[in-house]
């Protein structure tokens, strides 16, 4: 499987995309853990899933993606049709 953008930067839209694909495939397949080489062959990029805590380094060091964009949603009540 050939994808022509390959060179390209993920747009904005995608990059959410990929965040809510990545949240999915780690709550659904990753069941202790997982490594993977992905990207340039010449320059590959290693990344590890995995269910171990704590992890590895400090806790603090991971960022959640979009964590600081998450908008606050209105609780439906019973009473007003929601």
């Amino acid at each position: 499987m050939h994808n022509e953008r390959l060179d390209e930067q993920l747009s904005d839209e995608e990059m959410a995309l990929f965040v809510q694909y990545l949240h999915r495939f780690a709550n659904h397949d990753v069941d202790v853990f997982l490594n993977l080489e992905a990207g340039d062959p010449e320059h590959p990029v290693y990344v590890m899933f995995g269910r171990d805590y704590p992890p590895v380094g400090d806790a603090a060091d991971y960022r959640r993606p979009f964590a600081d964009r998450r908008q606050v949603t209105a609780k439906s009540d019973i009473n007003d049709g929601g």
